[in-house]
């Protein structure tokens, strides 16, 4: 009788092979993770920048409706403010960092107040943009005249039920400038402007880097 022998043979991993295979799996999920947060970071970032782009651009949206509605650049506010820079009443003064605006003064109705409705010239407020630190406000200098709907407004510091806040405009504001043109595009005097070139640049920390957008607008003046 014959006796018939079978070999079974047996593979598999040996531990070194193991070991290899796990650094690989290792490495290339470090490598994944590393990729992973590179990316998240970036677009992080990328939706920071677009966030402060949209805001600079609100911030001279805001600017540029008041200067619709206004007659010319004031060089000086023409009505007294208790809180003026220094404490001066009248010391408001159109430069690179501070915009008057004499904006067409107006009723609760939205009906222009007219100083001489013969010849259609109105009454105006004065809208003064001035920057504080890293935030830029509106205040507004309310006219004299009965029945004008604006409101005088204050620092907060010296906010009253009668004086509300400045109007907050932008902050992170890392830059902020006016340049004023006349009739013909060249640069000018803010009392003789036709036309205001608004420039701002807000900043803000992220993922401990620094970033920043600017915008930049003209807008030429509509009403006398």
């Amino acid at each position: 009788m014959r006796r018939h022998t079978i070999k079974h043979t047996e593979s598999g991993f040996t531990l070194v092979e193991m070991l290899v295979v796990t650094i690989i799996i290792s490495v290339l999920s470090l490598t994944l993770a590393n990729f992973v947060v590179v990316w998240l970071g970036a677009a992080s970032l990328s939706n920071a920048r677009t966030t402060l782009l949209q805001s600079a651009e609100t911030a001279l949206d805001t600017v540029t409706n008041d200067i619709r509605l206004s007659g010319s650049v004031d060089t000086t506010n023409r009505w007294p403010d208790a809180n003026g820079p220094g404490g001066n009443q009248f010391g408001w003064t159109s430069g690179t960092q501070t915009l008057i605006l004499a904006k067409v003064a107006m009723t609760s109705s939205n009906n222009i107040i007219f100083t001489d409705s013969s010849k259609y010239i109105s009454q105006k407020d004065d809208e003064i943009y001035y920057l504080s630190g890293t935030t830029l406000y509106r205040r507004t200098l309310a006219s004299t005249s009965t029945g004008d709907a604006a409101v005088t407004t204050c620092p907060t510091a010296e906010v009253t039920s009668s004086c509300p806040a400045d109007k907050t405009i932008a902050t992170g504001v890392a830059s902020w400038s006016v340049a004023y043109y006349d009739q013909n595009g060249a640069s000018t005097t803010a009392a003789d402007a036709r036309s205001v070139q608004l420039s701002i640049t807000l900043s803000s920390r992220i993922n401990a880097k620094t970033i920043s957008a600017s915008y930049t607008t003209r807008m030429v003046f509509r009403n006398d």
